[in-house]
């Protein structure tokens, strides 16, 4: 019998879509037929499985906000440099003036 595996989907628009999973240590699954032992069993593999998982999605998800920061930079810089062109050669006008 395959074990279970616990599965986590991410989607947007503007980042490229990954699964994080993590397969759980134990093959029982808990059904009203099995003892306590094999449900606590069960329940201690899941819980370790989530925190895997969780890591994985915040390793995933902090490398887009890196990203996402990244671009923000690029484009604040970007548009700065075109209001530099734009303003090349004639005198600029302070903000207290």
């Amino acid at each position: 019998m395959s074990k279970p595996v616990l599965k986590a989907a991410y989607r947007a628009p503007n980042h490229e879509s990954f699964t994080a999973s993590q397969e759980l240590a134990t093959s029982t699954p808990p059904t009203t037929t099995i003892s306590t032992s094999d449900k606590t069993a069960f329940l201690a593999a899941l819980r370790i499985a989530a925190t895997g998982v969780q890591d994985e999605v915040n390793r995933e998800l902090t490398a887009r906000m890196v990203l996402d920061a990244q671009a923000g930079t690029q484009t604040a810089s970007d548009a700065a440099a075109q209001k530099e062109e734009q303003n090349y050669g004639e005198e600029g006008m302070d903000a207290d003036e």
